[in-house]
Parts: C-alpha cells; sequence; structure tokens
C-alpha cells in the first residue's frame, strides 16, 4: 500500500511539473511571474546590480508593441515606480536589476485602462513592453534632489521680482497693462487692429534681461507667422498681439508666468523675457 501511495505521489508530482511547465509556455521563450505578466531576460542578469522600488526614480529605454503595431518606439523616459495593480509595469520592472534588458508581456486591457485610461483595440494579441533599464535614483536620494530643486525655484521666484524692477528702473517707458505685461511703443502703425484668431506675420527678436538674444526672426530673415488668441504662443504674445496694430512696433517685458513658467530648453525657471515685436501684416484667408 505504501509502494502505491508513493507511486501515484510521484504521478501527480509530474502532472503538476508539466502543467506548470505548459503554463509558463503559453507565450515561446517566456517565463510566467506570479503576479501574471510573462517576462524573457536578454543577455547578462547583472544580479548584483541595484533593484528598483517603490519610489525609486528610475531611468529606462522602453517601447510598446501590440502583434504588428508599434505603440510607442523605443525611447529613454524617466518614470517614478508605483503599484498600480497586481501584475503592473512596476511590477515588471521590479524584477530587473540596472543594467537588464527584458521584454515583458503585459495584460493589454488591464493595462490600457488603468494607465492609459483607453479601451485595449488589439483584441487578443498580447501586449509586449521591451526595456533597458539603465538608471535608478533611490526614494531617498530623489526625494532630497527633489527638495533642494523646489527650494532653487523658491529662491528663483524672488530673484525674479527683482529682476524685473531693475530691468524697469533702466528702461524707462515701460508701462504695466492691464495683461500683465510691461509695454512700450517704439512705432505707431496705421493699419488695422488685431482681431482675436486673425493670423499675423511678425518680426521679433527675444532678450534676455541683460540683453543676450536667444532667438531672432530679423536674425533669420523671416517672418513668423501664428493665429493670435489660438494658443500657438505664450500668453504672454498673444496679450500684446491682442492690442496691436498692422505697423506697431513694440517693445515687451514679459513675467515668466505669461512666458514659460518653469522654463524649457534655453530658459530657465522663472526667467521674465523682452521682445521686440513688429506687425507686418494680418494675413487674409
Amino acid at each position: 500500500m505504501k509502494r502505491n501511495l508513493t507511486k501515484l505521489a510521484l504521478i501527480a508530482l509530474a502532472a503538476t511539473t508539466i502543467f506548470a511547465l505548459g503554463a509558463c509556455s503559453k507565450y515561446k521563450g517566456f517565463k510566467k511571474d506570479k503576479s501574471g505578466f510573462y517576462y524573457q531576460f536578454h543577455g547578462d542578469i547583472h544580479d548584483t546590480a541595484d533593484q528598483p522600488r517603490t519610489g525609486d526614480l528610475v531611468g529606462v529605454l522602453m517601447s510598446l508593441r501590440a502583434g504588428d503595431s508599434l505603440l510607442i518606439p523605443m525611447m529613454p523616459n524617466e518614470m517614478l515606480m508605483d503599484s498600480l495593480y497586481e501584475g503592473d509595469m512596476f511590477a515588471a520592472l521590479r524584477t530587473m536589476h540596472v543594467g537588464d534588458s527584458a521584454t515583458f508581456i503585459l495584460d493589454g486591457p488591464k493595462f490600457f485602462d488603468k494607465m492609459m485610461n483607453q479601451e485595449y483595440t488589439f483584441g487578443e494579441d498580447p501586449l509586449y513592453l521591451d526595456v533597458k533599464l539603465y538608471g535608478m535614483m533611490k526614494k531617498a536620494d530623489f526625494e532630497k534632489a527633489k527638495a533642494e530643486f523646489e527650494a532653487q525655484l523658491d529662491e528663483r521666484r524672488v530673484q525674479e521680482v527683482t529682476e524685473i524692477d531693475k530691468y524697469l528702473q533702466n528702461n524707462p517707458g515701460l508701462k504695466q497693462a492691464e495683461t500683465g505685461v510691461y509695454v512700450k511703443t517704439i512705432k505707431k502703425g496705421t493699419g488695422a487692429k488685431v482681431e482675436p484668431l486673425q493670423t499675423v506675420k511678425v518680426h521679433y527678436t527675444g532678450r534676455f534681461t541683460d540683453g543676450i538674444v536667444f532667438d531672432s526672426s530679423v536674425e533669420r530673415g523671416e517672418p513668423f507667422t501664428f493665429t493670435v488668441g489660438a494658443g500657438q504662443v505664450i500668453p504672454g504674445w498673444d496679450a500684446t498681439l491682442s492690442n496691436m496694430k498692422v505697423g506697431d512696433k513694440v517693445t515687451v517685458l514679459i513675467p515668466s508666468d505669461l512666458a514659460y513658467g518653469e522654463g524649457r530648453q534655453g530658459i530657465p525657471p522663472y526667467t521674465p523675457l523682452v521682445f521686440d515685436i513688429e506687425l507686418l501684416e494680418i494675413v487674409k484667408e
């Protein structure tokens, strides 16, 4: 009887093993994680390197694809590790070490619903996430760096007020309009006044308050065309052009809250900008 029980136990163990292997081989070359996603690592596993945890900042190269469709091409991305649902993208990333490369198969409908607020339109096609984890900043280090950066921003906000006051003192004639920009008329035009959503053609030169030019259509020799009030330019430009006539030329000082706020490439945070703008024409439809 004991011998028969042992034989039955071996059969049960074999059946369990076969079932487990079958579950792992639903997608050839992939293994199944206990959270539900499938994974396949590529190249060396950097098992002595750090693994990301919730709250860490990670740097990844990643792409997203479903069937024959490339949804997001391979590109660098930085993100804070989170946890939205069992088996999500962050659970997959937590299995990686810095330097690892892997492909994950995720629950497409759930991913689109929870992370993109969209419907998954690829039917039964699996959702593939290709990832290389190239860098990581631990939560404590990230929070320290964030606090230091925010302190610098607060300091810069205070400096902007002083910078604007100094510029106004050294450049008399600039008057603050109701819109919040400071305007000085250099030349009065005799043409039509701009109406909302009209397309205009202008020449301009943009400077920092220290006089350094950062952009100029005049230097390029090509006027700039845009639609006033359509959100195609910074708010300070829309506010300025909406009060101009064809032929007008103005100098305008635009505070950062009507310009680029916390900055963009080439423009530091909380930087007031000076523009010389000449309205050349209103483009007829």
